[in-house]
């Protein structure tokens, strides 16, 4: 599972609420579209993800401890999770599954390289950035962990592009953290 943040959930029956906040003049909207994943080995050592210079420092298409980014076009649906009664009207919630899908276009020898190993079943840390600049991660030092899958798809048409169509997936109880992105 990843070491997310937690909220300040109770460990009684009370039932706070955090604030919340809407403006009928200036609303704030974050806009769909997954456009890059980054991508590293499980034991990666935590960093300040809000460092840009961090991530430069760690950011390369090679090397065996780097971190590596991924360029396409995702998405990340509603978890799957689990509601099981229990005894005196209660309920017990499983951790929730997250999938982000994701498709990478490019699809030349080293990234098929690349997608090939994602069949090797290991464990995987990501960070993920949308279009509008958020990026979603495991914590404000660490990355999402889980596992990623990716296969090559070929279409029928030759006016239609190869592409590597997979997942990365992840279990957890809380939303991923999120923050502005540094690469921004």
């Amino acid at each position: 599972m990843s070491v997310l943040y937690l909220p300040p959930c109770p460990t009684d029956c009370a039932s706070p609420q955090q604030p919340v906040s809407f403006s009928t003049c200036a609303p704030e909207y974050h806009w769909g579209e997954v456009s890059a994943v980054y991508v590293a080995p499980a034991d990666l050592l935590a960093f300040d993800l809000t460092d840009l210079d961090e991530w430069l420092d760690r950011l390369a298409d090679t090397g065996d401890d780097m971190i590596r980014t991924l360029i396409g076009i995702g998405d990340m649906p509603e978890p799957e999770v689990v509601e099981v009664p229990t005894s005196g009207d209660r309920k017990a919630y499983s951790s929730r599954q997250y999938t982000l899908n994701f498709t990478i276009d490019e699809t030349n020898d080293v990234n098929y390289a690349w997608m090939a190993m994602t069949g090797c079943n290991t464990n995987y840390q990501f960070w993920f950035e949308t279009s509008d600049g958020i990026l979603y991660t495991g914590g404000p030092d660490s990355g999402l962990e889980g596992t990623a899958v990716f296969h090559q798809v070929i279409p029928r048409l030759r006016t239609e592009l190869v592409t590597f169509i997979g997942t990365f997936k992840w279990q957890s109880y809380f939303a991923p953290y999120r923050i502005a992105s540094p690469m921004a």
